[in-house]
């Protein structure tokens, strides 16, 4: 059971090697156990990690679903036009499993981690996801609408 570190770390490695060119657009799907007060800490925790592939600030993020039926996606557009796809689905599984996708402009990276039960360090879950993106998927499943992110936020 690799931990989930290790996939993001994988999928960094495979970028900085430039292999698939700039990326343009990443699906992560995440399935665990959290309970419906952890699902929004835990997107955001993710759209960090994907931001941090992609290497733009996001400018807006839309999120559909619900915590408390453990579905939620984000939609997040980036500001040199990239976009991804976040979504958890809370299932029996005794670990996160992840499915990957990141499609560059000069090729494609694919994960499916299945139902391998993928686990977490401890720095892992004590990240701090970004307050301001938080606070947007917050605003957004409230609203039901995109919300912006402020301008300036580091990639």
């Amino acid at each position: 059971m690799p931990p989930l570190a290790d996939l993001h770390r994988a999928v960094q490695a495979a970028l900085a090697g430039k292999r698939l060119g700039k990326p343009v657009f990443v699906r992560y799907l995440l399935h665990g156990p959290d309970k419906p007060e952890a699902v929004v800490r835990r997107l955001t925790q993710l759209a960090g990690v994907v931001r941090g592939w992609i290497g733009q600030p996001p400018e807006r993020v839309y999120a559909v679903g619900s915590p408390a039926d453990g579905q939620v996606s984000l939609a997040l557009h980036f500001r040199e036009g990239a976009t991804a796809l976040v979504s958890f689905a809370r299932g029996r599984s005794p670990g996160p499993g992840a499915d990957v996708m990141v499609f560059g402009n000069h090729g494609a990276l694919y994960h499916d981690a299945g139902d391998a039960s993928l686990w977490e360090e401890a720095e892992d879950l004590a990240d701090r996801p970004d307050p301001q993106l938080e606070a947007a998927v917050q605003r957004s499943l409230r609203s039901g609408k995109p919300e912006p992110l402020p301008t300036g936020a580091p990639p």
